[in-house]
């Protein structure tokens, strides 16, 4: 049951990624290495200090 809610966590990490126009694999892995927790926190210090910007 942990390891399901550890994956959703971390799917939720990359789908934020997703609508900030990141790269979503890239966060999904972040997520699952670092916790969600961490991963959704990197996420914003990243939005935040516009690191690592997806190219269009």
């Amino acid at each position: 049951m942990l390891l399901f809610l550890w994956i959703l966590g971390a799917m939720g990490v990359a789908y934020a990624a997703q609508l900030s126009r990141r790269g979503g694999w890239a966060w999904f892995i972040v997520g699952m290495v670092l916790t969600p927790l961490g991963g959704s926190l990197a996420l914003m210090a990243a939005n935040r200090q516009g690191w690592f910007l997806k190219r269009r």
